[in-house]
């Protein structure tokens, strides 16, 4: 269990004219870039095609794109830049209809329980309060869902920070801009596609260029700091 860095673009796969690009960590956290056609849709069917494992567990799904139609049960919103849903109802129909070439994030865990409840629509910015996790240069947005943590961090140009370590694995990528970042002994830079998965109480850390993105955590991390009242 060591730490991994990894291209979203090194990882293309295709299936039934959907491409994505995927990274599993050794908790079974699982992070997917899907790449969705102008006019095409993307549904739960097919998503459960492609992943089995991830059948009726919690899925996070990221816009940081605009005009992204996305339709559920209970949900029927366009997705625009930071809308996000957590998907957290078993055997829910939802789809993805874009109005461009696109792509959304995907965050979801093979280890998870299964989910329950109603779906939950936010915007990382306009719903989330932004906190003080690290001091310094750094605005961070956390979203506790049931079973995974994800926030949003914007970094500002030259912010050190450095973290002791936690047994949640955490992946890190970047949707903007740039950071040399380090994990025990492994070094690397840090930009739009390449990202993380750091490994069990590894000493983490590194310096901003100036970066806006986003880490996953399995299991969901439990310190107050991390805890939002959206999902409640």
């Amino acid at each position: 269990m060591d730490t991994n860095f990894f291209n979203f673009t090194e990882n293309l796969k295709s299936h039934k004219n959907i491409n994505f690009f995927s990274y599993t960590g050794w908790s079974g956290l699982q992070v997917v870039k899907l790449l969705i056609p102008k006019s095409k849709k993307i549904t739960n069917s097919q998503l459960d095609e492609i992943f089995p494992h991830l059948v009726n567990k919690e899925k996070i799904f990221i816009s940081t794109e605009n005009n992204i139609e996305f339709k559920s049960d209970d949900i029927d919103k366009t997705l625009n830049n930071l809308d996000a849903v957590d998907i957290v109802s078993k055997n829910i129909k939802y789809e993805f209809y874009s109005l461009k070439d696109a792509f959304i994030f995907m965050i979801s865990s093979s280890k998870s329980d299964a989910p329950h409840g109603k779906s939950i629509y936010f915007n990382f910015k306009k719903d989330l309060e932004a906190r003080n996790l690290w001091g310094g240069q750094i605005i961070s947005r956390p979203y506790e869902g049931k079973e995974l943590t994800v926030v949003l961090f914007d970094l500002k140009p030259g912010f050190k920070f450095e973290d002791k370590g936690h047994a949640n694995e955490q992946i890190t990528w970047l949707t903007e801009g740039e950071m040399d970042f380090y994990s025990n002994d492994k070094k690397k830079l840090l930009k739009t596609d390449i990202g993380v998965s750091i490994g069990p109480n590894h000493l983490h850390g590194g310096v901003s260029g100036g970066a806006l993105g986003f880490d996953a955590f399995y299991p969901k991390r439990n310190e107050d700091k991390y805890k939002t009242n959206t999902n409640k």
